[in-house]
């Protein structure tokens, strides 16, 4: 029997019994779209974080004080002069609450020479105005989701060249303080260590007089190149092992990997658990379906089938309810892949959206922004500088964009055709060996 017959036979087979078909393709589109979905997440993360730490650049290092340690001038003189150190950028932070219009915006305060705020966050491109100058005047340029808190980008309460007010968290407590903007960030994205939507920038001389302090939160150091990354991070440790915690971008992004794949294979297995439920429901259909048929079966073999054509048959309707379960929850997981980050980004508030209370120190990096202790002597700014907008729009759930790859595709319906046919062996097997003189007495 040519193929396309046996095609023909098995879709009129399946197709004489609607509701039943539509309960296996079901039972196994759902395990189709739970791995599509959960796999390409996990690779969106991968993605943007692994985007986050290029924009930054494979050289950068990140070393943030630990509570009983300060780092000043020396510090940055220090590490200026070792051996394969191409540039060394202290920065300032501290969290604020600005007044845009009528709403209290969340945001970050980061005090950094302008000539290093690429070497901070990547390539920052102006939506509207310049950038600032180095001075000691209270200028700033602010991110995206700070001028547009509403999100639309259209229409932002912010007005440049005139005085915003904020309010500061310091050690020394809250304080009120103005600053005028120069110029609004587009629209950034994830980042790993800061988030430029959600950061107002300003010159780190004016940030010191503001917060009355010249310690710094942490320190960037840019190796020379890539193969040298190691060399200096083993200084780092040498001078600064228990003093404060040191990350480098490269170690960063090989554990991220790791991790990530990891949790990748492990969302995976679970989603395929509910392919194999799939594969018993097919089993136990597929066994229904050969018992009603069976006088059916009967007629096939008086009629000259043989037993490999009625094998044949039998898996080729198991491999339609794969292919059709397959390509249904292919489009379902990818759909769903998409909606998921925003169904994750309205959950429950994460704590850090408090905010830490003044004089607590992080240990690293985290979020959307760098969580350093800044103050040193003097009243610096609190340890924590995550704000409640930096900690949920750094990396957050709806910033992540899913990758559904070809290859994700292909696997997903091969592994759904797999275990649609491997299903149905035993019942085609059964099928097969129906005696066809007690199969035409059967009513």
């Amino acid at each position: 029997m040519k193929a396309q017959d046996t095609l023909w036979l098995a879709l009129k087979g399946i197709s004489e019994r609607k509701v039943r078909t539509g309960l296996t393709v079901l039972t196994v589109m759902i395990g189709v779209a739970a791995i599509v979905a959960l796999v390409s997440l996990v690779a969106g993360f991968s993605v943007s974080i692994n985007k986050s730490l290029e924009s930054i650049g494979p050289t950068a290092i990140y070393v943030v004080p630990h509570p009983s340690h300060i780092f000043t001038g020396s510090d940055i003189a220090v590490i200026a002069s070792l051996p394969n150190v191409s540039s060394v950028v202290p920065l300032l932070t501290a969290n604020a609450n600005v007044t845009v219009g009528n709403e209290h915006v969340p945001a970050t305060l980061i005090g950094v020479s302008n000539y290093s705020i690429n070497d901070v966050a990547g390539n920052l491109t102006l939506m509207q105005g310049s950038f600032f100058n180095d001075s000691s005047t209270s200028t700033a340029l602010v991110g995206y989701s700070v001028a547009y808190p509403n999100g639309t980008g259209t229409l932002s309460p912010l007005t440049l060249d005139e005085p915003v007010y904020m309010t500061l968290t310091s050690k020394g407590g809250k304080r009120g303080a103005t600053l005028v903007t120069t110029g609004v960030l587009s629209k950034y994205g994830s980042s790993f260590f800061i988030s430029p939507d959600t950061s107002i920038f300003m010159p780190l001389p004016a940030a010191e007089n503001l917060l009355e302090t010249y310690s710094y939160s942490e320190i960037i150091v840019k190796a020379s190149n890539a193969s040298t990354v190691n060399s200096v991070y083993n200084l780092l440790s040498t001078i600064y092992g228990n003093s404060a915690t040191i990350l480098s971008v490269q170690q960063i992004a090989a554990t991220v990997s790791s991790i990530l794949g990891s949790i990748g294979l492990l969302l995976g297995s679970i989603a395929g658990v509910s392919l194999i439920v799939a594969g018993i429901s097919i089993l136990s259909i597929m066994m229904v379906s050969v018992t009603e048929r069976t006088r059916e079966i009967g007629i096939l073999k008086a009629l000259g089938f043989k037993k490999r054509e009625v094998l044949t048959l039998f898996l080729a309707e198991g491999l339609i309810i794969g292919v059709l379960g397959g390509i249904v929850g292919l489009g379902v997981g990818a759909a769903g892949s998409y909606a998921l980050p925003g169904l994750l980004s309205h959950g429950p508030s994460q704590s850090g959206s408090q905010g830490s209370p003044a004089g607590q120190s992080s240990s690293g990096p985290r979020g959307g922004a760098v969580a350093a202790g800044g103050g040193g002597g003097g009243g610096g700014p609190s340890g924590s500088s995550s704000s409640a907008s930096s900690s949920s729009s750094g990396l957050s759930s709806s910033s992540i964009t899913p990758v559904v790859t070809l290859q994700v595709a292909i696997e997903a319906i091969l592994i759904a055709v797999i275990v649609s046919v491997f299903a149905s062996l035993y019942p085609a097997w059964k099928a097969s060996n129906v005696d066809p003189i007690t199969a035409l007495r059967t009513e």
